[in-house]
């Protein structure tokens, strides 16, 4: 019976070594006029298709990916929070990013990428910036850390956030 336990614990500290995603609750939603932009990467896009099929109140949980493979698709989104109201009570907002490779110099970038627009709820929540970002690196890319960088501006107040996701390649 304890070498059942044993190869059973270590069979769950083998398999966790081998993890590459964090299964974490969403972030919360910030008031109004405390801008924040926040990145998340995921293998499948169950969570943008989770988010959008649920009311606002159904808290979405994001299988957050930390390691991709070649050829793996990871599916980024652009989450935002805080945005400020106009005069009619609309938001509008824009998305730029870019992607760093390991040696940390811009391999694709573009500006005005993600957005949205629309009458802005009395209470704070999470606002999923159209499109997400699909991501997929191939064989030929060199391993190491990328990073997803964003840059959210509130096309009302003016105001600017910036935020940013780590990925590990290994081949």
């Amino acid at each position: 019976m304890i070498n059942k336990r044993i190869l059973l614990l270590l069979s769950l500290l083998f398999w966790g070594c081998f993890a590459n995603a964090e299964k974490i609750p969403g972030p919360q939603a910030k008031p109004q006029g405390e801008l924040a932009l926040i990145i998340v990467a995921s293998e499948s896009d169950s969570y943008v298709r989770e988010w959008l099929n649920t009311p606002p109140e159904h808290g979405v949980t994001i299988k957050r990916a930390k390691v991709t493979k070649p050829d793996q698709l990871l599916v980024t989104a652009f989450l935002v929070t805080g945005l400020t109201p106009s005069n009619d009570g609309r938001y509008r907002y824009s998305i730029n990013t870019y992607v760093l490779g390991p040696e940390g110099k811009p391999i694709w970038g573009q500006r005005n990428y993600a957005g949205g627009a629309g009458m802005l709820p009395a209470k704070p929540m999470l606002m999923m910036a159209d499109p997400a970002l699909d991501l997929i690196l191939e064989q030929s890319d060199p391993e190491g850390t990328y990073t997803i960088v964003g840059q959210v501006t509130d096309l009302t107040s003016g105001n600017k956030a910036d935020s940013s996701y780590k990925i590990e390649f290994r081949k």
